[in-house]
C-alpha cells in the first residue's frame, strides 16, 4: 500500500481523523443568523486561540475572553465549549485507513495542533489512539505547525527517520512544513484520496 521505504504514518487529527468545523461549531452555539464570518473569525482568528494551542491558557480563560469581548453570556459560552468537541466526529474511512496501516506494521503516530480540553474529551469519546504509538500535541510542547520545532518533537522523541516518515494533513502549510523537514508529506482531501497517495 505504501512505499517500502516508508515505516512510519504521522496523522493531523483535525479534518483528518475528526470534522473540525468553525462554521458548524458556531452555527450549532449561536444559530445559523448569529454565526457570522466576523464571529466566527473573532473566535477562532483571535490570538487568544493559538494561545490556546500553545497551551497557554486554559479552555475556561479563553471563554472568559470571549464572553467580554464578544458581549456573550454564559449560556453562550457554555454552548460554545460544549459545541467545540461535540462536532468532532470522525470523517469517513480514515479509521480503516490507520486500521489496515496498522495491520501492516507501520508505526503511527498523531501529530496536531489542539487544546488540551480537546484532546481530553476525544480520549474518552474514540478509540483510535490505541493506533497511535505516540501523540504530539501543540499545547503540550508549546509550537504550532508549521513550526520546524514540532515536527523535530515527533521526529526526535520517537528516533524517527524524516525519509522514512509520512505526515498527512489537511493544511498545504503543514504539509509544506512537514516536506522542509526531510520528510514525507500529503496533503489530505479524503481517506479514498489518501489512500491513493499513499499507494
Amino acid at each position: 500500500m505504501v512505499g517500502s521505504t516508508i515505516k512510519n504514518v504521522a496523522f493531523d487529527l483535525g479534518n483528518v481523523v475528526v470534522r473540525w468545523s468553525p462554521e458548524l461549531i458556531c452555527t450549532r452555539a449561536f444559530g445559523a443568523d448569529a454565526a457570522t464570518p466576523e464571529r466566527i473569525a473573532a473566535i477562532f482568528g483571535d490570538p487568544v486561540w493559538k494561545a490556546l494551542n500553545r497551551g497557554e491558557l486554559t479552555a475556561a480563560a479563553a471563554m472568559r475572553h470571549y464572553a467580554t469581548t464578544l458581549s456573550l453570556t454564559s449560556a453562550q459560552t457554555d454552548a460554545l465549549l460544549f459545541q467545540i468537541t461535540d462536532t468532532q466526529e470522525l470523517i469517513p474511512g480514515t479509521l480503516d485507513l490507520i486500521e489496515t496501516l496498522a495491520g501492516k506494521g507501520f508505526r503511527l503516530f498523531a501529530l496536531t495542533d489542539n487544546v488540551h480540553e480537546i484532546i481530553a474529551y476525544l480520549r474518552r469519546r474514540y478509540a483510535f489512539w490505541t493506533h497511535f504509538e505516540g501523540v504530539v500535541n501543540s499545547a503540550d510542547i508549546g509550537f504550532l505547525k508549521p513550526d520546524p520545532a514540532i515536527y523535530g518533537h515527533l521526529l526526535g522523541t520517537h528516533a524517527l527517520v524524516p525519509g522514512e516518515t509520512l505526515f498527512c494533513d489537511d493544511m498545504p502549510g503543514n504539509v509544506a512544513g512537514a516536506r522542509r523537514q526531510g520528510m514525507l508529506a500529503c496533503q489530505f482531501t479524503t481517506a479514498d484520496q489518501a489512500r491513493l497517495d499513499m499507494r
